[in-house]
């Protein structure tokens, strides 16, 4: 027990020093972490919501530009790359049956079709 209180008297100021510094990283650790999570599940809302977006007709006809760039903003989202080239083949393989119908459409989802294929090699 002497020995501790000496031990406290001779080295009390670095101590302290070093409980602050421990404290203090780990402050830092878990405001990343918690600001990690936050980024993590916005993130995944906003996915969500353009691909929903982008395959749910739109109320009052045609939205082919919001959709084109919709799928421009999926090249984004890097978590989500295999994901997004299946969605964009299958929904290509659906919607070039209309021959012509939407070209910038179809534009848009080849370049981005390209992209993400280039990104997963």
């Amino acid at each position: 027990m002497d020995m501790l209180l000496t031990i406290l008297k001779e080295y009390g100021g670095q101590l302290s020093a070093l409980g602050a510094a421990v404290v203090f990283v780990f402050g830092v650790y878990k405001f990343q972490a918690e600001r990690k999570a936050a980024h993590y599940w916005k993130e995944f809302e906003v996915y969500h919501k353009l691909v929903k977006e982008l395959v749910e007709p739109a109320e009052g006809g045609l939205y082919v530009d919001r959709q084109a760039a919709i799928m421009y903003e999926l090249r984004n989202f890097k978590r989500y790359y295999p994901y997004s080239l299946r969605m964009l083949l299958g929904l290509k393989q659906k919607w070039s049956v209309v021959p012509n119908q939407f070209p910038r459409l179809l534009d848009e989802m080849d370049a981005t079709i390209e992209f993400l294929e280039r990104k997963l090699s």
